[in-house]
């Protein structure tokens, strides 16, 4: 887990399989074996989430689901600051920004981000910086297979409620309209009022369906 090497992320790479129970049984022992103080998962489906519980995880967030449909009318794109290409020369300013957004519990460090854009086919990074070129905010979208996602947005303190999010956001939707979307999802934790109001506002609907990110005291468990 980014900043705390004694927490590590159970990743569900193919969430259309549900997770087996005797190879959780085996990660745990392994993690156990390895020192780790506690296991953390990625967003899960409620099959999943349902199944991991059962092993001992308790839940410490869960995540709203949100959908934008390109068959409705594009949000006006709102240029409040200039969109430059996010570069790997960035992602250290990147990293911080995303710390000073989201605290170190749920930060992201410029590995992740990088896996991030990575992660699906199609990619597209930008970043709003200041007048000195210190990135202040970024975005990471990607599609795979007609649907986008906007995978991470984060807004340094300083410049939240300016219109910054809210411009990358658009940039982002054009964008995956372009590369012939039918749709694109986002998640973000129920907590998180800002973003589900921001996400409200561009033209998100938010789905039934919750995301859950459960973790596991490894000793306890042993």
């Amino acid at each position: 887990w980014p900043f705390d090497p004694t927490i590590t992320m159970l990743v569900q790479s193919d969430h259309t399989i549900d997770i087996n129970a005797d190879e959780l049984t085996s990660i745990v022992d392994y993690a156990s074996s390895m020192g780790i103080r506690k296991l953390r998962t990625g967003a899960l489906r409620a099959t999943s989430a349902e199944l991991v519980v059962s092993h001992g995880f308790h839940v410490i967030d869960e995540l709203a689901l949100l959908k934008f449909d390109f068959s409705a009318p594009l949000p006006q794109l709102r240029p409040t600051c200039q969109l430059r290409h996010l570069r790997r020369r960035h992602l250290r300013a990147a990293e911080a920004v995303d710390l000073d957004a989201f605290g170190p519990k749920w930060a992201q460090h410029r590995e992740a981000l990088r896996k991030t854009q990575q992660a699906t086919l199609h990619s597209r990074s930008r970043r709003c910086s200041d007048d000195r070129d210190a990135v202040v905010a970024f975005a990471l979208s990607g599609c795979t297979n007609n649907v986008g996602y906007l995978q991470r947005l984060a807004v340094a303190q300083r410049h939240q409620r300016s219109g910054v999010g809210l411009s990358l956001s658009c940039d982002a939707l054009h964008w995956m309209h372009q590369r012939g979307c039918n749709h694109a999802l986002v998640n973000t934790s129920l907590q998180n009022d800002n973003a589900l109001a921001l996400y409200n506002q561009i033209g998100f609907s938010q789905l039934s369906e919750r995301l859950t990110i459960a973790e596991l005291d490894v000793d306890t468990a042993s």
